[in-house]
């Protein structure tokens, strides 16, 4: 008996170790494939949000200027603060939507489970995103904005709750694409919304009390203004966060029931 026991445990650990070398392989081809043939290279994942905040700076501190909330914070490391988690949650969904129809060449002639592709895709932009959040802040603490050090392990568990909620959307739509090839146009005008109704162009006590209201229930809100009051040392509103993340926890549920479900029918739409 504990022969076979040993045995058994000793095939399920060469069983990890070789689909976490599948999963290691997956993702070197997918950050060596994203930006090849480019001028750039890797280096247009730090760019291009870097430009787009640059843009956003420019238009909302001069053209149409804007303020954070009493003005304790500048407006740009308000921005900044509000930026990169959200690229976290919406790169991470754009990725993964379209990651088992961009593989439908390897899917099924490679012993590869399907989640691996969608998995990877996400990471890699991931990795480009929290590369991207860490260099924000060295900036922000280098410019000596008034940032908080010891929000930090708060500022981790909203990027936690962040990616939680984009790694759900994203199988959950991953799967959809399959059946239904116009779903990624349909979520990339979804994300453009969600933008403007997630605080991160604007404090969202400068509302209307009715719209403020309501758009804390947005379940991105409450992770990105834990973030934001975390390390600028105010106040954190634990329910609301708490109320996000047990969001996130049912959506990954759902997400990995429903994944499950379509599996023996991607091979036969792709």
């Amino acid at each position: 008996m504990r022969v076979r026991t040993a045995q058994a445990g000793m095939a399920v650990s060469s069983t990890r170790a070789a689909g976490a070398a599948v999963f290691r392989t997956l993702l070197r081809r997918e950050l060596s494939e994203r930006h090849q043939g480019t001028l750039g290279g890797w280096t247009w994942g730090l760019l291009q949000p870097l430009l787009q905040f640059a843009v956003l700076v420019l238009v909302f501190t001069r053209l149409l200027p804007a303020r954070a909330s009493g003005d304790a914070l500048p407006y740009a490391a308000f921005l900044a603060l509000g930026l990169w988690p959200w690229q976290l949650f919406a790169n991470a969904l754009l990725r993964g939507t379209t990651a088992l129809t961009e593989n439908a060449a390897m899917i099924g002639k490679v012993a590869v489970p399907n989640s691996y592709y969608v998995l990877t895709r996400m990471a890699g932009a991931a990795i480009y995103d929290l590369a991207g959040f860490v260099l924000v802040l060295v900036l922000l603490f280098a410019f000596r904005m008034p940032i908080t050090p010891m929000g930090l392990p708060v500022a981790v568990l909203a990027l936690i709750v962040l990616a939680a909620h984009g790694m759900a959307a994203g199988f959950v739509l991953a799967t959809l694409q399959v059946f239904m090839r116009d779903a990624a146009q349909v979520v990339a005008q979804l994300v453009g919304l969600g933008f403007f109704l997630t605080p991160v162009l604007y404090d969202r006590s400068q509302l209307p009390s009715t719209a403020s209201r309501a758009l804390a229930w947005n379940p991105l809100a409450p992770p990105i203004e834990a973030l934001r009051a975390a390390l600028t040392g105010a106040a954190i509103d634990w329910p609301m966060l708490g109320y996000s993340l047990a969001l996130a926890i049912v959506a990954l549920l759902v997400a990995r029931w429903l994944f499950r479900r379509a599996q023996p029918h991607v091979e036969d739409f792709l």
